[in-house]
């Protein structure tokens, strides 16, 4: 089907304009048709036919079979032709824990992608219940989330995004896929190895939330609803961009800095499996006030 974003005009010529964009507008002029015949070409790919329905269609509308694989490639090419493909991704249920301004914006984006999603706050005791039976968990706003919760996720597989505020900048990720990517323990642990008074800075973070202005708010949930389409989408060839990577904007400057994590060798959490005694699970996601050996480094600031 031709991609719903893009605006069908017509030229003064009579050429027909795939979009807007002085830089990747398109224009179609096929030889020997008529600006009708293209447009009426055009409103066959509403994604209802496919392929050789079109091209068998496309003669009805004064487009012979030769110009409509023409057209066809030459769209497919550019990228403007999206092929109806069934949803492969397993996320219908979303949970969002936290309270701020961040987990009500998400919250309310998210009805329009058709998630209705579930709701718990900090220190709320149904919130492991909660996550548990979630698809995908999004932390929001609390600037270090609750060790015990995050524990909790990685012992049951449940895939989480972590959204907060720092410093008046929106930061989004990392994506955490529990056994596939590196996690939020990985992350403290490589910032302890920079500084190794991070575990103390850490414990007076845990639970408060961050400030910033209603336009961050707004960009940063725009960064998530984003990835959330993504992974709604489930297209190998465009996969979240929060994957072991942080997305941090800069209100100021429009800029978004991609920082990428990588696992801690320290932290076992690509190789770990729910336990057989759920009583007796392996600490994976210390709590961050605890303290290290680490020998420190440079200052970064991550």
């Amino acid at each position: 089907m031709l991609h719903p974003r893009l605006a069908v005009l017509r030229r003064p010529s009579g050429d027909v304009q795939l979009g807007w964009d002085p830089e990747h507008a398109m224009v179609l002029r096929p030889p020997g048709t008529s600006p009708d015949a293209v447009l009426g070409f055009l409103r066959l790919l509403d994604g209802e036919l496919s392929h050789p329905q079109i091209v068998w269609q496309a003669d009805r509308v004064g487009i012979r079979a030769p110009d409509a694989l023409a057209i066809l490639a030459a769209l497919e090419s550019a990228g403007l032709l999206l092929s109806p493909r069934p949803r492969t991704t397993r996320v219908r249920a979303v949970h969002v824990h936290g309270r701020g301004p961040l987990s009500e914006a998400i919250t309310a984006g998210m009805r329009p992608l058709g998630l209705r999603p579930t709701r718990s706050r900090e220190a709320d005791p149904a919130a492991k219940t909660a996550a548990r039976s979630a698809d995908l968990v999004i932390l929001a706003d609390a600037l270090v989330p609750e060790p015990h919760l995050v524990n909790d996720l990685i012992l049951q597989r449940v895939p989480h995004l972590q959204v907060r505020v720092r410093d008046g900048r929106g930061i989004v990720g990392p994506l955490v896929l529990p056994g596939g990517t590196s996690c939020l323990r990985c992350a403290d642990l490589i910032r302890r190895d920079h500084d190794a008074d991070w575990p103390h800075l850490a414990g007076q973070l845990l639970g408060r939330v961050g400030h910033a202005s209603p336009a961050t708010v707004a960009a940063t949930t725009a960064l998530v609803l984003r990835d959330l389409e993504l992974i709604l989408a489930g297209r190998p060839d465009q996969p979240p961009q929060t994957l072991d990577t942080t997305l941090e904007l800069d209100p100021d400057t429009h800029h978004i800095e991609r920082r990428p994590w990588t696992p801690h060798p320290e932290c076992a959490c690509r190789t770990l499996y729910p336990p057989d005694e759920p009583d007796q699970p392996p600490q994976v996601y210390e709590d961050p006030t605890a303290d290290t050996s680490a020998q420190p480094q440079r200052p970064d600031n991550r």
